[in-house]
């Protein structure tokens, strides 16, 4: 049975195992992006010892790492508008599968958990952005609506989706949700998620560091 749990510390070597074979898989593939992915491995995966950062893990049998996401609560100013930022809304970012599964659509379970959660938590939307148009056209086939294409800062184009929060009851079928981690209390996780939400601005410059570059290709597959 598969689950989602909030990453713990030590998580790391088996986030950094996955996602450095995303980047194996995108070179061998002929993905652009790769070297930056692969740069970034370790800095990616130590997200699991940093808050306050939402990041999730899909597990099977409670230890084997599938997947990684990570719940922002504001995302880049010039993708949303201000009357667009008021609303309640999850932005997820930097979500990894492993390339061995990804018969399974483990990409598309993710982000059918996040709408499923958001919805039971009073969040009406989930957002992600990219700045590839395969992914944007990837992200719509699972049921994300594309709002607009827009330039950053930086000169590249942005593409902003989004997708109304609803509960999904088939996931209890796939998906155990919100596990706590071995050796957790259950209260842990309400504290890291109200820490996120008040301190996001700095996990935002964070993630604006660490996905210099690398953003350039997600490796939501």
């Amino acid at each position: 049975m598969l689950t989602m749990r909030p990453a713990i510390p030590d998580d790391q070597p088996g986030l950094a195992t996955m996602i450095q074979a995303r980047s194996d898989w995108m070179k061998a593939n002929q993905l652009p992006g790769w070297r930056n992915w692969g740069k970034h491995v370790h800095e990616l995966a130590d997200n699991c010892t940093r808050h306050p950062i939402e990041m999730w893990v899909l597990t099977e049998y409670g230890d084997r790492i599938l997947g990684c996401t990570t719940i922002l609560r504001t995302s880049a100013p010039w993708t949303w508008t201000a009357a667009e930022a008021a609303d309640t809304a999850y932005y997820l970012n930097g979500t990894v599968t492993d390339p061995a599964e990804r018969h399974r659509k483990l990409g598309t379970l993710i982000a059918d958990w996040a709408v499923d959660r958001a919805a039971r938590e009073g969040i009406s939307r989930v957002r992600r952005d990219c700045s590839s148009p395969a992914l944007a056209e990837y992200y719509q086939q699972q049921n994300f609506q594309l709002i607009r294409k827009v330039s950053t800062p930086g000169g590249h184009t942005s593409y902003a989706l989004e997708r109304k929060a609803e509960e999904i009851p088939e996931l209890a079928s796939w998906l155990i949700p919100d596990i706590a981690p071995p050796g957790i209390s259950g209260r842990w996780r309400t504290p890291l998620a109200e820490s996120a939400r008040s301190n996001m601005a700095g996990a935002m410059g964070y993630f604006s560091r660490s996905f210099r570059g690398a953003a350039e290709v997600s490796l939501s597959v």
